[in-house]
């Protein structure tokens, strides 16, 4: 965002639902939303590779956290266009 931009956390606890084909009685929903140019559409299918990136980086940020929240039996999903790009995490709250 080089300074310009805003970046928004929100969060929310979101009941029964299924992670991984398992359900949960409560999982916490975290969605992280900049209003900057967006990603490429070209990268979507393969943002969370290592090794991909958009120029500015090593390309290993976004795998290592969707290994992290994966080993919480959680998930990570991206929605992109520009002016609006969202990455949403999905973590259990109980087990299941």
């Amino acid at each position: 965002l080089q300074g310009r931009g805003q970046i928004a956390l929100r969060t929310r606890v979101v009941r029964n639902y299924t992670l991984r084909a398992q359900r949960h009685r409560l999982v916490l929903q975290l969605n992280i939303t900049d209003n900057g140019p967006g990603i490429a559409p070209e990268l979507t299918d393969t943002l969370f590779l290592p090794m991909i990136t958009s120029g500015q980086g090593s390309g290993l940020g976004l795998s290592i956290a969707q290994t992290l929240i994966a080993q919480h039996g959680g998930l990570i999903e991206c929605q992109s266009e520009p002016g609006n790009t969202t990455f949403s995490i999905l973590l259990p709250l109980t087990t299941p």
